[in-house]
């Protein structure tokens, strides 16, 4: 039975840079993409969080820019800022309709953010 699921997923960006957010999301996205074998028209939403240290670009502008992402609804939203958190993170929450049960899902951390869920990377490898 179809379902909304959702994907997670983090990385970091090596600098705050257009260049090195756009190195990033695009990463992060392809792996989510071929991890889950995704195809976009099963994309419902997808929302971006960024530490107030990343500012040179939106993720979704990026993400905008990938075959078959032009009609798909995204949203951008500064990380709550936490003293002492990862810094130049990047965080991705994906609503999928899919045939697949929760623990099917691929969660994918990159970078740094690695990190922050070892249970699922390790999980996963």
């Amino acid at each position: 039975m179809w379902k909304v699921r959702a994907i997670r997923g983090a990385t970091t960006a090596s600098e705050n840079t257009a260049e090195a957010i756009k190195q990033v999301v695009t990463e992060l996205l392809d792996a989510i993409e071929t991890h889950n074998q995704l195809d976009t028209d099963d994309i419902v939403s997808v929302i971006f969080t960024a530490t107030r240290d990343l500012n040179a670009v939106f993720p979704a502008s990026v993400a905008r820019e990938r075959p078959h992402w032009e009609n798909i609804p995204l949203l951008d939203v500064q990380q709550m800022y936490v003293e002492g958190s990862l810094e130049l993170c990047i965080r991705v929450l994906m609503y999928v309709n899919t045939l697949k049960s929760q623990d099917k899902i691929y969660h994918t951390y990159l970078g740094k953010a690695r990190n922050l869920r070892p249970d699922w990377s390790l999980s996963q490898i």
